[in-house]
C-alpha cells in the first residue's frame, strides 16, 4: 500500500471514530437535556408566533402571552418563551403556524437538515459521507436539531450565497437577504464583506431582498408588529443577559467578557476591541482570500462578535467550514490542524467556557493563510485563490 493510500485510509478511520465518538457523546447529551424539556423548544415559540399572527397578532411579541399559549406544550419547563424574530420571518413561520405542533416540528426540523447537507453535499470532497457526519454531530449542530433552531436555514442560505457571489452574485444578494431577514445579527457584516469585494450587485440585490421581504411583511400583517418589534428586542436582551441559565451557554465575546468578571467600563472596551477586530477581519479575509472556509469564520464567526447575545447551538453556523477542511486541506499537516479546529469548535456547548472555543475557531480558521496552511488549494466551485505577497509573507 501506498503512502497516499494509507494517509487516505487513516483519515477515514479518524472521522469515522470521530462520527461515532461525537453520535455518542450526543446521545447521551440530549437524553438528559429532554429529561426537562420537550422535543423543539426553540421552535415552539416560532411556531406560536407562526399561529398567534394568523389569529391574536398582538400576542406575537408579548412575551407572557405568548408563553401561556406554549405551556400545554412545555411539560416541566418554566420560564418565558418569547418570540424576537424580525417581522419578516413570521412569513417563513406562518404557514408553520397552521399545522399541529408535532407536525410542524418534524418538518421544520427535516427541512433545516436537508437543507444544509443539500448545499454542502456538492461542495465537500471524499470523504463526503464522513465529512457531512462530523458536521451534522457536533455538539452545536445536534442543539439545532433537538431544540428546532433556525440555524441550519440561515447557515445554508449564507454558505450558499458565498459559494455562487462571483458566478451569480444577484442569487448570492437574495440568498444573503433572506438570511438577514430572518436572523439580522448573523449577516451584520456582510455588508463589509461585500464592500471588500467590490460586488455592488449582490450588495445591491440583498439590500433589494430585505426591502421586498420588509414591505411584504407589512403589507401581510401591518405595520404595528414592526413597533411591537423593536420595543421588544431591548426587554429580550435585558431578559437573556441577567438570566443566570442563559448565560452559561452563550457563545460571544460579551459573554466571555463576564466569564472573566469584567467590571462595565472593561466590558465595553472588550466589546468595542472585539467589534473593531471582527470589522478588520471581514475586510481583510475578503479582500485577500477566495477560500469558503476562511470567509464563513470570518462573516459569521465575525458576527458572533458583535452580537452580545448568541447560544451555543449558533456555532452551527461555522460548522459548514470543518466540512470544507476536513475535506479540501488533505496534507497531513493543514488536515491535522483542521481536525484540531473541528475539536476546538465541538467545545462551543461547554458551559461559560464555549464562547472562548467559538472566539478561538473563529480567529484561527479565519485568519491562518492558506499559504501557511496548504499553498494554492482547489475547492470545488470556486478557483484555486492566489496569495498576495503579502499574505505568502505571512
Amino acid at each position: 500500500m501506498s503512502w497516499a493510500k494509507a494517509w487516505d485510509w487513516t483519515r477515514i478511520l479518524v472521522l469515522a471514530a470521530g462520527a461515532v465518538l461525537l453520535a455518542a457523546i450526543g446521545w447521551n447529551d440530549n437524553a438528559e437535556l429532554l429529561r426537562y424539556q420537550p422535543l423543539g423548544i426553540d421552535f415552539l415559540p416560532m411556531w406560536a408566533a407562526g399561529h398567534e399572527i394568523l389569529v391574536h397578532p398582538s400576542r406575537v411579541y408579548d412575551f407572557a402571552s405568548l408563553t401561556d399559549f406554549q405551556h400545554p406544550y412545555l411539560e416541566h419547563f418554566r420560564g418565558l418563551r418569547p418570540f424576537v424574530y424580525p417581522p419578516p420571518a413570521l412569513l417563513l413561520f406562518a404557514p408553520f403556524g397552521l399545522a399541529s405542533f408535532d407536525v410542524a416540528n418534524l418538518i421544520w426540523t427535516f427541512l433545516g437538515a436537508a437543507v444544509i447537507l443539500a448545499v454542502m453535499a456538492r461542495r465537500v470532497a471524499s470523504p463526503r459521507t464522513l465529512a457531512l457526519l462530523v458536521m451534522m454531530l457536533g455538539p452545536a449542530s445536534l442543539l439545532v436539531l433537538v431544540a428546532g433552531q433556525v440555524t441550519y436555514l440561515v447557515a445554508a442560505a449564507a454558505v450558499a450565497g458565498l459559494f455562487c457571489l462571483k458566478t451569480r452574485p444577484v442569487l448570492a444578494g437574495v440568498l444573503f437577504g433572506l438570511a438577514g431577514a430572518i436572523k439580522p445579527q448573523a449577516m451584520v457584516l456582510l455588508p463589509v464583506a461585500l464592500l471588500a469585494t467590490r460586488e455592488w450587485r449582490a450588495l445591491g440585490a440583498s439590500a433589494a431582498t430585505v426591502a421586498l421581504a420588509v414591505l411584504a411583511s407589512v403589507a401581510a400583517f401591518g405595520v404595528k408588529p414592526w413597533l411591537e418589534w423593536v420595543a421588544a428586542v431591548p426587554r429580550f436582551e435585558h431578559f437573556v443577559m441577567t438570566a443566570p441559565g442563559l448565560e452559561r451557554g452563550m457563545i460571544t465575546p460579551t459573554a466571555l467578557g463576564g466569564s472573566l468578571h469584567l467590571d462595565p467600563g472593561g466590558l465595553a472596551t472588550w466589546r468595542l476591541a472585539f467589534g473593531a477586530a471582527a470589522l478588520v477581519m471581514v475586510w481583510m479575509v475578503f479582500r485577500k482570500t477566495q477560500d469558503p472556509a476562511r470567509r464563513i469564520a470570518a462573516l459569521l464567526g465575525g458576527g458572533l462578535f458583535i452580537t452580545p447575545y448568541a447560544m451555543h447551538y449558533d456555532a452551527a453556523l461555522l460548522a459548514p467550514a470543518v466540512a470544507l477542511m476536513l475535506t479540501h486541506r488533505s496534507a497531513p499537516g493543514t488536515w491535522l490542524t483542521a481536525l484540531a479546529a473541528t475539536a476546538l469548535l465541538c467545545c462551543a456547548a461547554i458551559p461559560h467556557w464555549g464562547a472562548a472555543a467559538v472566539v478561538g475557531f473563529t480567529l484561527w480558521v479565519a485568519l491562518t493563510p492558506e499559504m501557511l496552511l496548504a499553498g494554492r488549494l482547489a475547492f470545488a466551485g470556486l478557483p484555486a485563490p492566489r496569495a498576495s505577497g503579502q499574505e505568502a509573507a505571512t
